[in-house]
């Protein structure tokens, strides 16, 4: 579960974005209410997104080919 906080620091306003106990994303803005749309932005652009799936990182994805491209034809070139 994905959750927002907002935490005083000196002069300044800390928000986060953690997803079960992992921080995902972190900023700092001059007043609360700005961290708190930053923070809730953040997490709605996490959301919006999408979670990536590990198979997207695989070379199953994009195969990879060892032949050139003979087939092609080279007519613009002589």
């Amino acid at each position: 579960m994905m959750d927002v906080t907002v935490a005083k620091r000196r002069r300044s306003w800390e928000w986060r974005v953690h997803q079960n106990g992992t921080l995902i994303m972190h900023g700092r803005e001059r007043t609360r209410p700005a961290a708190r749309y930053q923070g809730y932005r953040s997490l709605f652009m996490l959301l919006a997104i999408g979670r990536r799936s590990t198979a997207f990182r695989t070379s199953e994805t994009f195969p990879t080919t060892d032949q050139s491209n003979s087939g092609a034809s080279k007519s613009w070139s002589s």
